[in-house]
């Protein structure tokens, strides 16, 4: 097992020291193919290679070579008059001699340049024209470069190979920023030149190409072996099943004591040298140094390092965000926290008026005691500071602390008149430990209370009304046997003595109504408790009334009213149940010709408002109208309450919740002894 753990971390160390040299190359590698004295082709050719093997054909011949010597040779002829930048005129004779003086150094070149404006020229040749110089020189690389009317043209001739380039403003413009006349030059590179060193720009140059062409390609052999190790040795550390660093490790405990903050600052710093190292070789020109670039595999290696075994840390968690418990500052923030904890139940003690007092006592007594620094100091700063300034802060930070308390005290008001209006499944957000946050946890559980003695009452509702359901299912058989039996009784047409005949009647009387009675107190129980089979469909609201009323016109007529309707000319649909409508209608008429006012009018509208039907009733009453509408709707209540009318005191809590359960809206209104009902219903087409 162990040493599988060592292979394993043999593997381990292979991919991560792979894997560096990987990323240490791709700066180097990116500078030598950027630079000016790069290995790439250059502009003039067409047949574009990454490693350019001709060193005439290269970037670092046409921008490292002739840049400098175009410059050179141009400014060796520079006239003063021709010169556009009026800044450098004095200057131009020093700038001259300083051309001059680097061509000197030159020895593996023969070069002329010549002034087309004034015919000056200058040479390391004795020869005064360009013809002269292009027939009698012939070198390795050849090259012309004419300016004129502003545009400059390139020339090259590598041994028989021509390459020309009419417009080469773009690449070689900036070089004459202070040389804006029409000239020509011509520049011959020995066949068989020698190196004279640093002071020969040609054999610098060409030394420089050679050097990177070499280390260019060690680069590119280094980065794909490192790349084939790299995936080799990943591959064969995940397929090892065994762990180098695993939750017992002694090493990995011992890492866990490190606090998480100085892995992070292990890490920014060694980032930040990193960053250095590469800024540092890219404007120094050190990316061919392999000091550099030990360096530069140096610092990444540390930081695979501590990302690997940061990771084993945080794997080593049963949770990963457990890593932050080896946080110096969530320590000190946890260590705080409960400070402040125990400083919160004592100050949650004191009342809010005593802590304002506190809080003022304090401010005057922090600005006394800076004020006598500032006076034992002699200090006007420390008076200003310790003086008004720390006290002003200390009420500023309370006022601001008072401000949240109050806010969450207006949310708390906000949410009681939520839960006072109904809404008693709302519930506050329990913010902080306070005095208000335990108000509004009070609060919470008396809504919640509420919610429960409303749902024991809602079923206790319902259990009374599947007991007088049950009960009255259960009268319902002896009652019909006692009216049938009333019945036979009745048929009997020798019945003797006479007047057992009235008490028959009697009994027939008080029987039938006993039936409707329980008739109605079942039919009240299905409905408060929404154990109703509704059959609901198109109906004409408009024919239904006319209908209930056409059934109940001799008890309207008996009662001596005169009644007023008014309805739609066209037909008014509604959804609903046609039986429990009709039996809600039964019952208002009802209603009306048991307590109405004889001889009086009674008013019956369907009015169609806003997508909504509404049929009102309205009548005026025989008996003084001295309760609430809501009160007349509850069960057993009756107008006449010395109970001289027939009736149950049921019909008017039967239709509203008939309306109600049918999706419709049933009220009532008083208004002296005018009693108003409207049922309301949505309307459809």
């Amino acid at each position: 097992m162990k040493e599988n753990k060592k292979l394993k971390f043999a593997f381990l160390i292979t991919a991560m020291i792979s894997l560096s040299l990987i990323v240490a190359l791709i700066p180097a590698f990116n500078f030598i193919i950027n630079n000016s004295r790069g290995v790439m082709t250059s502009y003039m050719h067409e047949d574009k290679k990454l490693i350019e093997d001709d060193f005439y054909k290269s970037k670092a011949f046409d921008e490292a070579l002739i840049r400098p010597l175009l410059y050179w040779t141009s400014t060796s002829i520079m006239d003063e008059n021709d010169n556009r930048n009026y800044e450098f005129k004095e200057h131009y004779e020093k700038a001259k001699d300083s051309a001059k003086k680097q061509l000197s150094y030159i020895k593996n070149m023969k070069y002329i340049a010549i002034n087309k404006d004034t015919n000056e020229v200058y040479s390391n040749t004795n020869y005064k024209s360009i013809e002269d110089f292009k027939k009698n020189i012939k070198g390795e690389c050849d090259v012309d470069l004419s300016s004129n009317n502003d545009v400059i043209s390139y020339t090259k001739q590598i041994k028989d190979e021509i390459f020309k380039k009419v417009n080469v403003n773009k690449e070689l413009r900036d070089v004459l920023t202070y040389n804006l006349y029409d000239f020509e030059v011509c520049i011959s590179i020995n066949q068989n030149f020698e190196n004279y060193g640093y002071y020969d720009k040609v054999s610098e140059i060409k030394n420089d190409f050679d050097n990177e062409v070499i280390y260019f390609k060690i680069i590119i052999v280094s980065a794909i072996i490192s790349l084939i190790l790299f995936i080799i040795s990943i591959v064969i550390y995940k397929k090892m099943k065994c762990e180098v660093l695993d939750r017992n490790s002694f090493y990995l405990k011992l890492y866990k004591i490190i606090p998480l903050e100085i892995y992070f600052l292990l890490d920014i710093c060694l980032l930040c040298i990193l960053l250095e190292t590469i800024e540092t070789g890219y404007y120094g020109y050190y990316y061919g140094s392999l000091e550099h670039l030990a360096y530069t595999f140096i610092w990444i290696f540390g930081l695979l390092a501590i990302a690997y075994i940061l990771r084993k840390e945080i794997k080593s968690f049963d949770k990963p965000i457990e890593i932050l418990k080896t946080s110096l500052i969530v320590r000190l923030l946890i260590l705080g926290k409960k400070q402040l904890k125990d400083i919160n139940k004592v100050t949650k003690s004191i009342p809010l008026a005593k802590r304002v007092i506190i809080l003022a006592a304090l401010s005057v007594g922090v600005g006394t005691i800076g004020w006598f620094i500032g006076f034992l100091f002699g200090s006007t700063l420390l008076l200003f500071l310790f003086g008004p300034i720390l006290s002003l802060t200390i009420v500023v930070l309370y006022v601001y602390y008072l401000i949240k308390k109050l806010s969450y005290l207006s949310y708390i008001m906000e949410g009681t008149e939520r839960i006072k209006g109904g809404d008693i499944h709302y519930k506050l957000d329990i913010i902080g430990d306070d005095n208000f946050s335990n108000l509004a946890e009070n609060i919470n559980n008396i809504g919640e209370g509420l919610d429960k003695a409303i749902y024991n009452q809602l079923k206790s509702e319902r259990l009374k009304s599947e007991l007088i359901t049950n009960v009255s299912h259960d009268l319902k058989t002896p009652l019909t046997s006692i009216i049938n039996y009333i019945e036979l009784i009745k048929k009997e047409e020798d019945i003797k003595p006479e007047h057992i005949k009235d008490y028959v009647n009697v009994l027939d009387s008080k029987s039938k109504r006993l039936k409707v009675l329980i008739e109605d107190l079942f039919e009240a129980s299905k409905a408060s408790s929404g154990n109703l089979e509704l059959n609901m469909e198109k109906i004409d609201i408009t024919q239904l009334l006319r209908q209930a009323i056409g059934e109940m016109e001799e008890k309207l007529s008996n009662a001596n009213l005169d009644l007023k309707l008014r309805v739609p000319e066209e037909k008014t649909y509604i959804m609903a149940d046609g039986k429990k409508l009709y039996r809600v209608l039964e019952n208002l008429l009802s209603n009306i010709s048991k307590y109405s006012l004889n001889n009086t009018r009674v008013y019956i509208d369907i009015i169609e408002e806003d997508d909504k039907v509404k049929l009102t009733m309205k009548n005026i009453s025989s008996y003084e109208l001295n309760f609430d509408p809501e009160e007349i709707m509850e069960r057993f209540k009756r107008s006449d309450e010395s109970r001289n009318t027939e009736g149950s005191g049921l019909g008017l809590a039967i239709a509203r919740d008939l309306v109600n359960a049918q999706g419709g809206r049933f009220e009532i209104d008083i208004d002296g002894d005018l009693f108003k009902s409207v049922v309301e219903f949505n309307l459809i087409d």
